[in-house]
């Protein structure tokens, strides 16, 4: 578990990081509360260094608001349903 937690980052939701969620938003056609907070944790997602694993209870908004498809599949966020 330690090793697990020593590898956990925190990240600031900042102004610039709302708006780029906005965006994905409205790129997906995605909205409401929930899928807002999803947009959030997806920007900061996708602005790691890869590999990301991105473990979620709602894959299929995830799915749709990480799409990548110019990246290789392997550079790709990958996503994990709990």
């Amino acid at each position: 578990m330690h090793r697990t937690l020593k590898q956990i980052s925190i990240e600031t939701i900042d102004e610039e990081v709302g708006r780029k969620a906005g965006e994905l938003l409205g790129a997906t056609g995605l909205s409401g509360h929930r899928c807002a907070v999803d947009a959030l944790l997806a920007v900061v997602a996708l602005a790691q260094p890869r590999p990301v694993l991105l473990v979620t209870t709602d894959p299929e908004d995830m799915a749709r608001l990480i799409g990548e498809p110019e990246r290789k599949k392997a550079e790709r966020v990958a996503i994990l349903k709990v």
